[in-house]
């Protein structure tokens, strides 16, 4: 299933492991000296066995996906280099944004985690099953999407402190969540379910600009130190793209999933 079309909705690339999507201009990106590390964040190391774990069963997931549902072009199929790339990127952005949550007091409970990933599938998406095929494209196995969404969460609970205010309008959710009826049918969440989700996605952009420079204080905080074997870190990217001397140095092409991640 595509992604609902949506005039306001435009952030597409969490599950390409951008996360975020900041431009942040603070980082160190000398390779950890801790053994059997992918990436450290400050103090806490990203073990290489995890990485290898996520990237093994995002592509068994991504195998069992045909291309004509996928959404894929041949261009754009995943290999193990590409996805290690996106999926240490999304470690690294969780963890900065769990440090971060951490240092403001803020907190989620699983029951919190649970209803933003209900929300997002279904309001993106229109069920978690659509959600979770395409996260599949994108090489990331079922297990491991709610660390993904996580970070979305993290996020958008960040932005609801540094800017309580940043909503959109009762006019604009309402017509949002008409359009997505209109769209898929009845759907698992009433209007008033919906709205809080709506009124962030709404304004993702402009909630994105107020939280870059507490992120770019966060990895001032929690210097981000990736292993030269997986890439270097780019700040301008917020991502890790493939290190100097390799076949690019550019960030893992981004398949044709389009996703939205609450600011």
């Amino acid at each position: 299933m595509e992604r609902i079309a949506s005039g306001v909705v435009k952030l597409s690339r969490l599950l390409a492991g951008v996360g975020v999507a900041v431009l942040v201009g603070f980082a160190g990106t000398a390779c950890t000296t801790h053994a059997g590390a992918a990436a450290q964040v400050g103090s806490s190391t990203i073990d290489t066995s995890k990485l290898r774990g996520i990237v093994e069963r995002g592509l068994a997931a991504a195998s069992t996906v045909p291309i004509s549902q996928s959404g894929q072009s041949a261009s754009s199929a995943l290999n193990p280099p590409e996805l290690q790339r996106r999926a240490l990127t999304t470690l690294v952005q969780l963890n900065l944004l769990t440090e971060e949550a951490h240092r403001r007091g803020i907190t989620l409970s699983e029951g919190d985690v649970a209803a933003y990933y209900q929300a997002y599938a279904v309001l993106q998406f229109g069920s978690v099953r659509a959600f979770e095929q395409r996260a599949a494209a994108a090489g990331f196995d079922q297990r491991d999407v709610s660390v993904i969404v996580r970070s979305g969460a993290l996020e958008s609970a960040i932005s609801d402190q540094i800017s309580p205010r940043l909503l959109a309008t009762d006019a604009e959710t309402r017509a949002q969540y008409d359009s997505i009826i209109d769209q898929v049918g009845r759907i698992p969440l009433s209007y008033a379910q919906a709205k809080p989700y709506l009124a962030r996605f709404i304004v993702t952009d402009q909630r994105s600009a107020e939280l870059r420079p507490v992120l770019a204080r966060a990895e001032k905080a929690d210097p981000i130190s990736i292993n030269p074997r997986f890439g270097r870190w780019d700040t301008d990217q917020f991502a890790i793209v493939a290190a100097d001397g390799t076949i690019a140095s550019r960030p893992a092409p981004t398949p044709t999933i389009q996703t939205t991640v609450q600011s």
